[in-house]
């Protein structure tokens, strides 16, 4: 069987969009600093996890419910690595000394509600493959909306976040490949960068806002002094991260790159960051002054984490490591070495 081809464009999209997970990771502790460096925070979140959401909704297409075992391994995939990290994440807070230990599964810790996420928008495609994309999608769109006036769907299970951003799922899900190759090969799609600015613009605007909501993991009435507007808010937030999904598409190089190779093991990456990012928050990081060196230092590191993480020496390391603590039988897949 010949050896299946990637395509190096989302090779590249999955790459830097870890830089950005990585540099905003390194960039919070001192968001409250400059004003600056808070809207360049939360102008980063309006778009970089739609993205990675879109990109997993792309990459599903393969779902057959037909086949059988797609729960099996949507839950070995996801649901146990999840089971071992917030353990290992657990007793590395306790060792660190910035929490007592507390090993529990219902709240998710730090970044790994992505994998819960993940597993339930898996099981959302046993309904969306049955329906068509003008129907499947307004149903995730009002999903979305609906999910933030429920006061008990909070980070538990991480039900509030899964809704929130289905969306983007969704709509990756039913993306057809002759749309994204139209849109990466178009001569015009540089004009869509400008909404990097339009969106610093406006978050730059919205001094007054909450702007954790844009992380979608509580209700409406948590980030709001009138939940009832809640809807309205969470339309401009889709339409600031369309907009910052089709800016940074735009920018995403479609020919092979020295990073290339380095797509493939972004769920690896997005695992273990975590651990320096809070070793560093732990050694007191966030006494140091954020200048104009400090900035280039974290975009810099940044980068040279996301390059040695998302390796492929580590990327193997951690596929022998998971299939040994989590007992995999079943024949090795490319999910099975920490590919995306």
């Amino acid at each position: 069987m010949s050896k299946k081809i990637r395509d190096p464009f989302f090779d590249n999209a999955k790459f830097l969009l870890m830089v950005l997970v990585v540099f905003g990771h390194l960039l919070q502790p001192f968001i409250e600093q400059t004003a600056w460096s808070q809207d360049l925070y939360f102008s980063i979140y309006t778009f970089h996890m739609p993205a990675f959401i879109l990109i997993s909704g792309y990459f599903a297409k393969s779902f057959d419910r037909k086949k059988g075992m797609q729960i099996r391994i949507s839950f070995q995939k996801f649901i146990l690595p999840y089971i071992f990290f917030q353990w290992l994440y657990s007793f590395f807070y306790w060792l660190v000394g910035s929490k007592e230990f507390s090993f529990q599964l219902h709240i998710p810790n730090w970044s790994l509600w992505f994998l819960i996420s993940s597993f339930f928008w898996q099981l959302s495609l046993y309904f969306f493959e049955k329906v068509p994309a003008k129907i499947g999608i307004p149903v995730s769109l009002l999903v979305s909306l609906l999910v933030g006036y429920i006061p008990f769907f909070g980070r538990e299970l991480t039900l509030q976040r899964t809704a929130v951003f289905l969306p983007f799922f969704v709509m990756g899900y039913y993306l057809p490949h002759d749309k994204v190759n139209k849109f990466i090969h178009s001569s015009k799609k540089w004009w869509w960068t400008l909404g990097f600015v339009g969106i610093y613009g406006l978050i730059h605007s919205l001094g007054g806002l909450n702007k954790y909501i844009f992380f979608g993991s509580k209700p409406y009435e948590d980030f709001l002094n009138f939940p009832e507007w809640g809807a309205l808010v969470r339309i401009v937030t889709w339409c600031l991260a369309c907009v910052g999904i089709l800016a940074f598409f735009a920018c995403v190089p479609t020919k092979q790159k020295r990073y290339t190779a380095y797509g493939q093991y972004t769920l690896v990456a997005y695992l273990l960051h975590g651990f320096i990012i809070q070793g560093l928050r732990g050694l007191g990081i966030q006494s140091l002054s954020l200048n104009v060196w400090m900035l280039m230092a974290l975009i810099v590191g940044s980068i040279l984490l996301t390059y040695l993480l998302a390796s492929e020496p580590v990327g193997q390391m951690y596929a022998a490591v998971e299939q040994k603590l989590l007992g995999y039988h079943h024949k090795k897949t490319k999910s099975d070495t920490g590919k995306s």
